[in-house]
């Protein structure tokens, strides 16, 4: 059997109560399923975190997550990045795991990854073992130089709302953008975690 991928809604039926009757329809609701994020590094593997998300852009999830949380420091590190293809998983867990193949010289730090319960959609601070992780791994200074028009800045929103499919049809979906400071966008994500 052929594993099918997960979609970033799943269809339902609504039953609600208006004017004395019972109405039932169709609806879209936001899919919200586990991810197991795991490196392998010289063809060793290991489970890292299980996050909460929406399918679709998972393999930028567990990059960034890997790169948010100071495991890697560059994109160099990264040789691949794949789903699992264990032909002994159920085959409803094979799009829910993705497995970062890191260069074999990289030596991670696996310790900011510490948390005393699992990782949920929350922020993502949530579990930290301490106040000290969760500062700012790799990260470097905004140039003071960048500014940004405030007729550009209050436009944003607007265009994001315009790019967010899965909140159109849902209603219910954290997002993120990355723009110009000209206003032009880049790129979007929407995900139920908004930390991812």
């Amino acid at each position: 059997m052929i594993a099918e991928r997960p979609g970033s809604t799943t269809k339902a039926t609504v039953v609600g109560y208006t004017a004395g009757s019972v109405v039932t329809q169709a609806d879209s609701l936001a899919t919200e399923e586990p991810l197991e994020i795991r490196i392998s590094i010289a063809g060793r593997s290991r489970t890292v975190a299980v996050t909460m998300r929406t399918p679709g852009a998972d393999f930028e999830l567990a990059v960034g997550f890997l790169f948010g949380e100071g495991v890697i420091a560059r994109r160099d590190q990264v040789v691949g990045v794949s789903y699992c293809k264990d032909t002994d998983l159920p085959v409803e867990h094979l799009y829910n795991i993705v497995i970062v193949e890191l260069d074999p010289t990289s030596e991670p730090d696996l310790r900011p990854l510490d948390r005393h319960f699992y990782t949920s959609s929350a922020c993502g601070v949530c579990g930290k073992a301490n106040l000290e992780a969760i500062a700012l791994r790799g990260t470097t200074k905004v140039d003071d130089a960048v500014t940004v028009d405030p007729n550009v800045l209050s436009s944003l929103p607007d265009k994001l709302g315009q790019v967010q499919a899965v909140f159109s049809s849902t209603g219910g979906l954290h997002a993120a953008a990355l723009f110009t400071s000209q206003g032009e966008l880049i790129g979007s994500r929407e995900d139920v975690g908004r930390h991812n």
